[in-house]
């Protein structure tokens, strides 16, 4: 792979009085744009929080778009003294990290209502539910293709980003976001469809990157940039920038909603260090130890929540320190990340790898199953079971011949236009089963475009 195509700037759609002097930045466009304000109003780790101090889908991904831009500059630094490129001695640092800043923040944009659980809830419907769908005599299994099936029992966020960046209407068009090549091929941390990753003909992913309605911009993207089926060398840097982000982040959020004490927090810690030898345990040891003595320190100066504050100052230096291990494992394994046959992330083998594995390992016992999550989170996949159901079975019969109660006339009026728009303008010279699948995207659509609080006040006004 060369960064030349790589960071190409190339459009799936580019209109004729546009060029890139007068044609809206990345930057610009997703931050003007109503998907990206939606994720102020959509969970990180705990779902219809009214506490405006716990992290929420926005304040998450600009945090990523942040720690991205860094890694990007330090990376690019790097590479550029190391003499490892001759594209890093020629080119400005900010068109590398600019476009991590953009991946950033919108490498979420398309989690539906309810965090990760929404997207649980939205793939357990479809395997329950899909198969009593039907149009006319036929299931609704009989006419859509394979790939197609796969993608709603495997319905994924990374996926229905790249979908609703492609497709949502913006300024009065109907391409989507029209963003660079580059910003979307960075953030498409999985580069197979749904029936490559069951059959593992394409590496071991464990999620898709793509559905079938975005095939043509997948390849478009592929080729354009030289991926060549691979991983884009930038989604290595935006994978470690989510994990650096979350997983510290987790931990303030739990201690802030009572769900993690700071004492359990040093125990587990502790736990995790005692099943490692050599440097590597001690390593991990002197991190440890870091935390409690802030937490001195916070004791001595008679400060308010000592405990939050050391903890929050604790986070701060183990994203330097994360930032550091991903930049120069980035850079050692250069050769095979350009290459395309570095599997895993850049934390393997790494201290921070370490932090991360045992910050995972606590979040498993304590946080995210704690009461406070779970109730919210049981909540919303009743919400999104409920909607799911409600509107699906109304846009199955939607723009065919098929005899529509009056209840799904008026289901299909609560749908917005707007996804409407989309399936139509989609679904132009299209087959029956290939409008069928797009007419289930687009109550897909529909429902993961909502915040929260949407998809709470809908399901209250609906089903009481």
């Amino acid at each position: 792979m060369e960064w030349e195509r790589l960071l190409s700037k190339e459009r799936f759609v580019k209109h004729a009085d546009e060029n890139e002097d007068n044609y809206r930045n990345d930057y610009d466009t997703i931050i003007c744009s109503t998907l990206f304000r939606r994720l102020q109003d959509k969970a990180q780790m705990f779902p219809l929080e009214e506490d405006d101090y716990v992290r929420t889908r926005l304040t998450h991904s600009l945090e990523v778009s942040a720690i991205g831009k860094r890694l990007g500059e330090r990376v690019f630094r790097q590479l550029r003294d190391q003499n490892r490129d001759n594209w890093f001695s020629c080119h400005w640092e900010k068109e590398f990290s600019d476009v991590l800043l953009c991946a950033g923040l919108v490498h979420d944009i398309g989690n539906p209502p309810f965090g990760h659980f929404g997207e649980y809830a939205v793939r357990e419907w479809f395997q329950a539910h899909l198969k009593e769908l039907k149009l006319g005599k036929k299931q609704a299994l009989e006419l859509l293709s394979p790939w197609q099936i796969q993608d709603l029992y495997h319905f994924e966020g990374n996926a229905q980003s790249l979908r609703l960046l492609s497709r949502t209407p913006y300024l009065g068009r109907m391409e989507g976001f029209s963003l660079s090549f580059a910003v979307l091929a960075a953030i498409i941390k999985y580069p197979v469809s749904s029936v490559e990753m069951l059959e593992g003909t394409k590496g071991h992913y464990r999620k898709m990157g793509y559905h079938w309605s975005e095939r043509s911009l997948f390849e478009a993207v592929n080729e354009t940039t030289g991926m060549n089926g691979k991983r884009h060398p930038l989604s290595f840097l935006l994978e470690a920038a989510d994990d650096i982000a979350y997983r510290t982040s987790d931990l303030e959020d739990a201690m802030v909603k009572k769900v993690l004490d700071f004492s359990v927090i040093i125990r587990e810690l502790e736990r995790y260090t005692q099943m490692l030898e050599n440097q590597s345990g001690q390593d991990v040891r002197k991190c440890v130890t870091s935390l409690k003595e802030l937490y001195r320190q916070e004791l001595s100066s008679s400060g308010r929540k000592p405990e939050l504050t050391a903890v929050q100052r604790w986070n701060r230096l183990m994203q330097e320190t994360m930032v550091t291990d991903a930049a120069n494992a980035f850079v050692k394994q250069y050769d095979r990340i350009m290459n395309g046959t570095l599997e895993g992330d850049l934390f393997e083998g790494t201290v921070s790898g370490h932090i991360i594995q045992a910050i995972s390992e606590l979040s498993e016992k304590y946080i995210y199953t704690s009461s406070a999550k779970i109730k919210t989170e049981l909540f919303g996949r009743r919400v999104i079971d409920s909607l799911l159901g409600q509107f699906m079975t109304a846009a199955v019969k939607y723009d065919t011949d098929e005899p529509s109660t009056f209840i799904d006339q008026r289901s299909m009026d609560m749908i917005s236009g707007f996804y409407k728009g989309m399936y139509l303008e989609e679904a132009k010279g299209k087959p029956a089963g290939d409008k069928l699948y797009l007419r289930i995207l687009m109550v897909t659509d529909y429902i993961s475009g909502m915040t929260d609080n949407y998809a709470r006040k809908l399901y209250k006004e609906l089903f009481g």
